[in-house]
């Protein structure tokens, strides 16, 4: 029996935003906790945001401003809930993974390949 009580949810693929509204944070891309992402995405957002906002002359130029600001953010976003949602999913059926015959090695060698550029992409200040 396993109990995971932490949730989170796929990426909102029709949108972050509605007219003069936007979300940011994890109200549009929450994730697990495991790779200390959930502030730092929120952190990222209210920077783009404000990036997009900034110089703003006319009430009219907002909408497209948020839907720029999503644009900038979706990809990276989604990418580090995809992350953190298998990197969870890997630490509760870690044993079983690693010592599943062929699938493990072959499991293993990705994680060996593939981590250090996840990492460098989640921890990098290139968003």
């Amino acid at each position: 029996v396993r109990r995971r009580d932490l949730y989170d949810r796929p990426p909102l693929w029709d949108g972050w935003t509605d007219g003069r509204v936007a979300l940011l944070g994890d109200a549009c891309h929450p994730t697990m906790p495991n790779l200390g992402q959930g502030g730092a995405m929120a952190i990222e957002d209210a920077y783009v945001l404000g990036r997009e906002l900034e110089g703003i002359g006319r009430t009219d130029e907002i909408a497209s401003r948020l839907r720029a600001y999503e644009r900038r953010r979706f990809v990276r976003a989604s990418v580090a809930q995809f992350l953190s949602r298998n990197g969870s999913d890997l630490l509760v059926d870690w044993e079983k993974l690693r010592t599943t015959p062929i699938v493990g090695p072959v499991a293993m060698w990705f994680i060996n390949v593939l981590q250090p550029i996840t990492m460098d992409y989640l921890y990098s200040a290139k968003f």
